[in-house]
């Protein structure tokens, strides 16, 4: 037993050594950023979506093409002159040729097409900012999802430096109740209560231990890294139990969730497409101009190569399609009608998550304080216990009771500090301003 109270406390020392040193949460919200997967597909689409956004915008361009024919036809009419020349029979006059070819650069230009260019362009703008900010809530939520997992590998270093000193305390206790033993001052069953209190300390230990290899491996899942990273030992004295006012926390997820923004984008793309459906119901003018090279050319009874040109202007209105083109603007109004209930709602589940994440942070930051003043107070009924029992006034049960009510009031201590800073981290993601902790990002 004396052997593996020294192992527990040596690995106390390498634990605290190995903690000193270690990824930074910024370093590994910033790992994360940099090699999530997701994050990249999100990008790829971004943009394509900007590919779209310069498609539209040259929809009011003209277009240029080129093309070359070339026909047989079997019968070429003929022409009778109304005279007959003398000496002959009536003479014919072919208009055309058998073999035809030709050749022609071309170019279209919309002149009036009900505004649809414009407003598809403002569609396609509007798509790119909207995937921008679901881009943004990802990063949120790939920021939260590491900072939870990160503070929970600090909670298993904190509980194992816990137990490792309990388990400390219960050899020392061990020691003492043997000599008692021995003197015939102690009888076996108190050995045997000491050493099962021990044996549960040794497991708790190493499953705290198993609980940590699990949880840095999540953390490296999550931050796409190979090795699991070390993670620095937290320092609950060191952590602020500050908490600004709730409103600021209301105003500022109004103004930075990233949800709420793509939401104001996807309906304001939403106005433009509206448009952009009502433009069917106006003329579409096209302008168009070629120039063509040919066998035979306009001189239909000339079998020749020439060179012409043509311009041209069409008019493309539909009178009457059964109010298919209205029935698809009502459409779109509706989505759109759909597009502002979706905010309403969202906006409403936003402030209530921030009231939530608020309102728990208020609670823990109570608990916080009234637990600091019980572990205080049983790390002073341990040691008047201790001494008592030293003095024979106090039984080993009584001890090891009072062993027992300082762990568990430690390890509960540690769980309300970690638990206050994943709430912080949740009352950040609810109010948007996560990503804003990431410096160069």
């Amino acid at each position: 037993m004396r052997v593996r109270s020294g192992i527990f406390m040596a690995g106390l020392v390498l634990l605290s050594i190995a903690c000193a040193e270690g990824v930074t949460l910024e370093e590994a919200w910033k790992m994360a950023l940099k090699n999530h997967l997701t994050l990249e597909q999100q990008a790829v689409v971004l943009q394509r979506l900007e590919e779209e956004l310069e498609v539209q915008k040259a929809g009011s361009l003209p277009r240029f093409g080129a093309m070359a024919s070339y026909g047989y036809v079997s019968e070429v009419p003929e022409i009778t002159l109304p005279f007959v020349p003398a000496g002959g029979a009536p003479a014919q006059l072919q208009a055309g040729t058998h073999n035809r070819y030709e050749a022609a650069l071309t170019v279209e230009q919309p002149v009036f097409t009900g505004f649809r260019t414009r407003e598809l362009v403002g569609v396609a703008r509007e798509q790119v900012k909207a995937q921008g900010e679901q881009r943004a809530a990802l990063r949120e939520q790939v920021l939260l999802g590491v900072g939870r997992v990160y503070y929970q590998v600090q909670l298993t270093r904190l509980q194992q430096e816990t137990l490792a000193q309990a388990i400390g305390r219960a050899e020392d206790h061990l020691k003492r109740v043997r000599n008692f033993y021995e003197a015939e001052q102690a009888t076996a069953f108190d050995t045997l209560e000491v050493a099962n209190r021990k044996l549960e300390l040794v497991a708790q230990y190493r499953r705290l231990e198993h609980t940590e290899d699990l949880l840095r491996d999540r953390l490296a899942y999550a931050m796409n890294v190979a090795d699991p990273p070390e993670v620095p030992a937290l320092h609950p004295e060191e952590v602020d139990l500050t908490l600004v006012p709730l409103e600021g926390f209301r105003q500022q997820a109004g103004e930075n969730r990233p949800e709420l923004k793509e939401l104001g984008f996807l309906r304001e793309a939403q106005v433009y497409r509206v448009r952009a459906q009502a433009s069917a119901l106006k003329p579409q003018v096209y302008a168009t101009a070629a120039y063509h090279y040919g066998r035979p050319g306009v001189n239909a009874f000339e079998d020749q190569w020439m060179g012409y040109a043509s311009v041209g202007l069409s008019v493309r209105w539909t009178v009457w399609d059964w109010r298919q083109d209205r029935r698809r603007v009502k459409q779109a109004e509706l989505e759109g009608r759909r597009l502002d209930l979706v905010r309403q709602q969202r906006a409403l589940d936003v402030r209530q998550e921030v009231a939530e994440a608020y309102r728990t942070l208020e609670m823990v930051r109570d608990q916080i304080v009234l637990q600091r003043q019980l572990v205080g107070q049983e790390r002073e009924r341990y040691r008047i216990t201790r001494d008592q029992y030293v003095a024979g006034q106090a039984t080993s049960v009584d001890l090891s009771d009072a062993e027992k009510t300082l762990v568990a009031a430690e390890v509960t201590l540690q769980s309300e500090y970690v638990q206050w800073l994943q709430s912080q981290l949740q009352l950040n993601y609810a109010a948007g301003v996560l990503g804003s902790m990431v410096e160069g990002e």
